[in-house]
């Protein structure tokens, strides 16, 4: 598992982390007002991570202290604290919220909404 280094930036409670996968982590206190099941996925052509459901595609937010993370067949997806690895194709739930004009990845602006991963359930 290879865990890219590159720098990191952050405003106000948002902080960007990687380039192949880059993901944007949060510092905000946890919520946990909905549920999300999905499916992660690697969008090539966006080089961006979602959350993907039955009826919808978000851009997760995740807790602090995540990092991304590159499997050795090519796999993208994060290391979460306290849960370990999720790749492109895993299934998960995850509590969190909504939000609402979050800084996320260029490439990743076109979907459903932005969710803020606080907890994972299973």
């Amino acid at each position: 598992m290879e865990r890219p280094n590159s720098a990191l930036s952050c405003t106000s409670f948002f902080c960007h982390i990687g380039s192949d996968p880059a993901i944007v982590v949060h510092d905000l206190e946890s919520s946990n007002l909905g549920s999300l099941k999905a499916r992660l996925t690697w969008l090539e052509n966006e080089a961006c991570l979602v959350a993907v459901t039955r009826d919808t595609t978000v851009v997760p937010v995740w807790p602090k202290d995540t990092t991304p993370v590159r499997a050795s067949d090519g796999r993208r997806g994060v290391h979460v604290p306290g849960k370990g690895e999720i790749l492109d194709g895993d299934t998960f739930k995850q509590g969190g919220s909504w939000l609402a004009g979050a800084d996320i990845p260029s490439g990743c602006g076109g979907h459903d909404g932005v969710f803020a991963v606080d907890s994972f359930e299973s």
